[in-house]
């Protein structure tokens, strides 16, 4: 049964690569009979971006480069600049809406017939296109999303790829040898799909701001000849005079419909504008130390970087732990760590990969038969990176191996909660349960084992500190709490009287089916007894396990990407946690929306609550029932309650957070 299992995996796992090798060929090929009439690009009032497309004497092929944009508008208003190089004067072009022609017959100097585009242009950034290139789908929007959500950004450039689908070898990168390419791998690996940094970006899908700081225009060097190292030129003034960053995006794709042929004379210019380059730069290019492109990225982050370890790539919008560990690698991005996510089994069409890979995060997937995240892991060339794991089964599971790639790493066991205390706590309830004592006893070790060997052991709050201190002792401690921020204002949600019913949410661990089943089963019987309007909407994906409770006062809404809405209409939260551990995100997603809480002991541990303050805290069913009708009825209570809310996240702010985790940078380094 276990071969028959093995061989099973590895013929799913084989059929899997097959499709993932069959590259998406979305390039639009040449159309001979495409007209002008055809292209419908909107006019706008003014430009965000101006698209400056660089045309020899091919109107067909630039008619299909123009048209791809029209097949694939970007969502912001923009022009189009063609800059003529040619003996063809491109009068019909002038008929399409907001598409402007630049005729330079009598000039030949390509630099200077785009920087006079440069000048002529209305947007506030430029994007580079020569007339050979065909755009694709979210071909702007992508590149402006990475200036829109990094600091200091100089320019982002385009995945490239030939017309087969297959990636462009683009030299991106310089090393201690010369000026290195993206290596070559196939389009789908993960190392050539998420955003990174890099030395500079091509020509080609080239976005820039089209001034700089000091409101000056970001142009070309017009003392190189042709084309050539005109674009490491610029990326480099902007890396090295303005202080910026540059950036290679895959979620911008063009493809390039024809290969660059060299003969002599182009040799020449080459060469010639190789020796105008390194006598400008030699100094900055002396600086480089990385022999390998790999070891070059790593350079541009300053050697820093993390690895993340998790069960799988974290469902943000499902639990709160995984919206925890989002906000930690947040907060590792804003502080410029270069990071690798890894998550055995992960694969390619995982809906929560592109998040990660927008971020700047490589995330590992299977993208080879054989190689597996231990031979990814090696092929990264970090240098003593410090290495995440949540959760202690996490830690147990990848701890040897990954000390043994990287004997001087950094480990942090990140313990989300104590999971064997929740065990421990529902065994107290059903101390016959057998999936329970198995759960408890694998925790146990796992946690037992991470707190022995980890640098730094990450509980969730002071009060699962303490009980760490007194019972493992881990060699040093750092408390990360739940991160939450207001996510609207007092002033914008509903009142008092524009509500009704209330609210549980849970994901599909145990504490949350009992807290359903205690809802059901003893505490809204009695509610119902003295108002039988009040309904229970219930959300989260416990759905799929509790299938027997049927009330048309119950409604399970299951799974709900956006819950904005419940925490709207609904006058309060309920949360009567008989079991469990750690902090309740529940609670703290509620005090984002100013909804107030009615909560357990359990259900408050960690969060510094004061009853009838910050919430209402109870035990009982009865006096669940009790504090549900009161402060269903009661708008001062209820008043009170909501103008707490936002004091009562203060000890889970992003701040303090990015405290936290340079105390614990400065603790391992």
């Amino acid at each position: 049964m276990g071969l028959r299992r093995l061989f099973k995996d590895f013929n799913n796992k084989r059929n899997y690569l097959k499709e993932l090798k069959k590259t998406d060929k979305d390039a639009s090929y040449i159309d001979s009979d495409i007209t002008t009439h055809q292209i419908n690009i909107p006019f706008f009032s003014d430009y965000l971006v101006s698209i400056i497309i660089s045309c020899d004497d091919q109107p067909i092929q630039t008619l299909n480069c123009i048209a791809s944009i029209s097949n694939n508008l970007p969502k912001i208003p923009f022009e189009i600049i063609l800059i003529n190089n040619s003996d063809n004067e491109y009068l019909e072009y002038t008929k399409i809406p907001n598409i402007s022609v630049l005729n330079f017959v009598t000039t030949t100097d390509f630099l200077v017939n785009v920087n006079q585009g440069i000048n002529y242009a209305k947007g506030d950034y430029i994007y580079l296109l020569t007339n050979n290139m065909i755009v694709t789908s979210g071909f702007l929007d992508e590149s402006l999303h990475v200036f829109n959500t990094r600091k200091d950004v100089g320019a982002v450039g385009s995945l490239l790829l030939n017309p087969d689908g297959t990636l462009q070898e683009t030299e991106l990168f310089f090393v201690k040898k010369g000026i290195e390419k993206n290596n070559g791998i196939p389009v789908y690996f993960p190392q050539a799909n998420y955003s990174y940094k890099t030395d500079f970006c091509p020509y080609n899908g080239l976005l820039f701001r089209k001034f700089t700081d000091n409101n000056k225009i970001n142009l070309f060097d017009e003392h190189y000849t042709a084309v050539y190292f005109k674009d490491k030129d610029l990326c480099l003034t902007l890396t090295q005079v303005q202080n910026k960053n540059i950036y290679f995006c895959p979620f911008s794709k063009i493809y390039n419909l024809q290969k660059e042929q060299k003969g002599g004379q182009e040799n020449n210019l080459l060469t010639e504008n190789n020796e105008i380059f390194n006598e400008k730069w030699h100094n900055v290019l002396a600086q480089t130390n990385a022999k390998l492109v790999q070891e070059r990225v790593i350079e541009l982050y300053k050697n820093k970087s993390l690895v993340v370890f998790h069960d799988r790539i974290p469902e943000f919008d499902n639990n709160s732990g995984e919206l925890r560990l989002t906000e930690i690698i947040n907060a590792f991005v804003e502080m410029d760590y270069y990071i690798t996510l890894i998550a055995p089994k992960n694969r390619f069409d995982n809906p929560y990969n592109t998040y990660f890979q927008k971020l700047g995060i490589c995330v590992y997937y299977d993208h080879t038969l054989r190689h597996d995240s231990i031979h990814f892991s090696k092929e990264l060339t970090l240098q003593n990176p410090i290495c995440w794991f949540s959760t202690g089964i996490t830690f147990e599971k990848h701890y040897q191996l990954t000390k043994s790639i990287w004997p001087q790493g950094k480990f942090i066991f990140d313990m989300v909660d104590i999971h064997h205390l929740r065990y421990l706590r529902a065994l107290e309830r059903e101390p016959t349960n057998q999936h329970y004592k198995k759960e408890y006893q694998e925790t146990l070790r796992a946690e037992t084992f991470a707190s022995e060997n980890a640098d730094i052991t990450v509980p969730i709050s002071l009060q699962e500190a303490i009980y760490m201190e007194d019972n493992f002792s881990p060699k040093k401690m750092a408390v990360i709490s739940n991160v939450h921020y207001s996510k609207v204002s007092l002033n914008e949600v509903p009142s008092f009287e524009e509500r009704q019913n209330i609210l549980f949410i849970g994901s599909q661990h145990h504490p949350n089916i009992d807290a359903v089943r205690f809802l059901a089963e003893e505490i809204m019987p009695i509610v119902w007894q003295k108002n039988p309007l009040i309904k229970l909407n219930v959300v989260g994906n416990l759905n799929t396990l509790v299938t027997d409770i049927n009330h048309p006062n119950i409604k399970f809404h299951g799974y709900v990407p956006d819950i904005t809405a419940y925490f709207y209409h609904n006058k309060l939260m309920v949360a009567p946690l008989r079991s469990g551990a750690g902090v309740k995100g529940k609670i703290g997603q509620a005090f984002e929306y100013f909804l107030p809480v009615i909560t357990s002991k359990i259900g408050a541990e960690g969060m510094e609550l004061i009853d009838n303050s910050n919430a209402i805290l109870a035990e009982s069913a009865e006096e669940f029932a009790e504090s549900i009708l009161s402060l269903y009825t009661d708008k001062l209570l209820w008043t009170h309650l909501q103008s707490n809310s936002e004091k009562s996240l203060e000890p889970f702010s992003k701040e303090k957070l990015k405290t936290t985790l340079v105390d614990i940078i400065n603790a391992v380094h």
